[in-house]
């Protein structure tokens, strides 16, 4: 398998109850063939359709014993104007404390489409994402 982008964030950032945030990757480790685009909330465009592994590993802090969070990969239209489906993702219950959360999936990604890399809060307090890692494989 080559890794195909190797992402992180620089500085943390918030996620308030009830809310679904996409993960603003600025730093790059790896990224030869340019799949990661550049921007705000930058998604990931394969340049070939396929199975990839993908590895989602997040830092999270301020969350409610027993409350959830979902780490998600969605897929997006290419343009990414629109969420098309979740291709994986996985509910998350903290236990009051500090967690790293990983999310792994096999997943068929298309040429076609774009990928982000989501949080969704589905707690009563706000989280702050301390770190997050994205590596995407073929």
């Amino acid at each position: 398998m080559e890794i195909l982008i190797n992402l992180g964030i620089g500085k943390a950032v918030t996620v308030a109850p009830g809310t679904r945030l996409p993960i603003a990757f600025d730093v790059e480790w790896n990224d030869p063939d340019g799949v990661h685009a550049k921007g705000a909330v930058a998604p990931w465009l394969p340049k070939e359709s396929g199975l990839h592994v993908t590895t989602l590993t997040v830092t999270v802090s301020g969350q409610t014993a027993g409350e959830k969070v979902k780490l998600t990969v969605a897929e997006y239209a290419r343009d990414g104007s629109a969420r098309v489906k979740d291709v994986v993702g996985e509910d998350k219950v903290g236990n009051g404390t500090k967690v790293d959360y990983t999310l792994t999936g096999l997943v068929s990604l298309f040429k076609d489409k774009s990928y982000r890399a989501e949080v969704e809060n589905f707690g009563t307090t706000t989280v702050t994402v301390e770190k997050a890692f994205l590596k995407v494989a073929r």
